[in-house]
């Protein structure tokens, strides 16, 4: 680690398990770190530091154009802070690294679309979804309720395995693990 282990404070120990608990390279973590540390290196010294969304945007600008940035950071954050510690970054880069497995990826997009966290993805998470896709608020473009509607109607059909008027996390995965495009488009690059 050299002289980059004074500015992150990493031990090879901690180094070793956190590319043991996460889909990222050593390499990659160091680099993470490194990025975090133009945020102040007394912040990356205190592994309990949270990051403000504006630090963390600035780190990965994808997120600031994102439609499910807000649910992305509730879902990440440890302490549901609207704030990011350097573990809660890693677990994001993880999920989000090409090398973070399908199913894993699924699971993780099945917390950030139950907008009510009931462990469900029902009617209301679903218009919530469109909304964001289509950004209503801003743009204008939204989806008429009655279209709303029938949309969530057919993916109900279609991914409601056990026809209890939602989705589940497992019915959720599997209708994710039919599509090609879904690990391609839950990724980013850091």
């Amino acid at each position: 680690m050299g002289s980059t282990s004074s500015l992150i404070l990493l031990t090879e120990d901690i180094l070793d398990e956190y590319s043991m608990l996460t889909y990222l390279s050593k390499s990659e973590i160091l680099n993470l770190c490194k990025t975090f540390t133009n945020f102040g290196p007394e912040n990356v010294q205190n592994r309990n530091y949270r990051y403000s969304i504006s630090q963390v945007e600035e780190a990965f600008p994808q997120l600031k154009y994102n439609p499910f940035k807000d649910r992305i950071y509730k879902v990440f954050s440890s302490e549901k802070d609207n704030k990011l510690s350097f573990e809660d970054i890693l677990d994001l880069c993880s999920v989000m690294s090409q090398k973070c497995p399908d199913k894993v990826k699924a699971a993780w997009a099945f917390r950030i679309f139950d907008y009510d966290e009931d462990g469900a993805v029902g009617e209301k998470d679903l218009m919530m979804v469109m909304d964001k896709l289509t950004d209503a608020q801003n743009s204008g473009n939204s989806v008429d309720r009655a279209d709303q509607s029938h949309i969530i109607q057919v993916l109900l059909k279609e991914m409601d395995l056990e026809a209890n008027g939602t989705i589940g996390q497992l019915e959720f995965q599997h209708a994710v693990g039919k599509m090609s495009e879904f690990p391609h488009s839950f990724r980013f690059t850091f």
